[in-house]
């Protein structure tokens, strides 16, 4: 199955999802290409809060998703906090393109295109933009998470405070 048939079914309408708490459950370690040729791993972020995003760079919701998140991410850096975003994208040109456009700094990674082997599928990314809030334990908290730091800067600061002084325990 061609990912650009895939992400297309899945990329309309989908925008304005809320994020969702989920039972936590243990993240689904990786490691993929960066756009910068060194390998990114969950497991190189150990102790932080990190934000996955699957997305492609034909999908407007996505890029707009991205867009916003540009404005916020220096706001948490210090927290400790980090995105990592991973394409679906088959043309590394327009992935590329897509992240220097949007002026992203943070680390980017491209997914294998055999859905198999995929991190989304792993994931279940279902539809994308798909994001998950992974705590310092490596714990999954919460599914479509990629607006809490667009929508609530000031909750989602407060989150991060609250991850990071208790060991990625808030909330429990």
């Amino acid at each position: 199955m061609r990912w650009a048939f895939f992400c297309g079914l899945l990329c309309t309408g989908i925008y304005t999802k809320a994020q969702t708490i989920i039972k936590p459950v243990r993240a689904t370690s990786f490691e993929l290409p960066g756009a910068d040729g060194t390998p990114v791993s969950l497991s190189s972020y150990k102790g932080k809060t990190v934000l996955i995003r699957f997305w492609v760079s034909w999908c407007l919701p996505c890029r707009i998703e991205n867009r916003k998140l540009v404005k916020r991410y220096n706001r948490f850096r210090d927290l400790p906090f980090e995105i990592i975003n991973i394409s679906l994208d088959t043309d590394t040109a327009e992935w590329r393109a897509a992240i220097n456009e949007d002026k992203m700094n943070w680390p980017q990674a491209l997914d294998y295109p055999d859905l198999q082997r995929s991190t989304a599928n792993k994931w279940n990314a279902a539809a994308l933009p798909a994001s998950f809030l992974i705590d310092p334990r490596g714990t999954v908290i919460a599914a479509d998470a990629a607006l809490l730091p667009v929508q609530d800067p000031r909750g989602f600061e407060n989150l991060l405070r609250r991850l990071s002084a208790g060991n990625g325990t808030a909330g429990r």
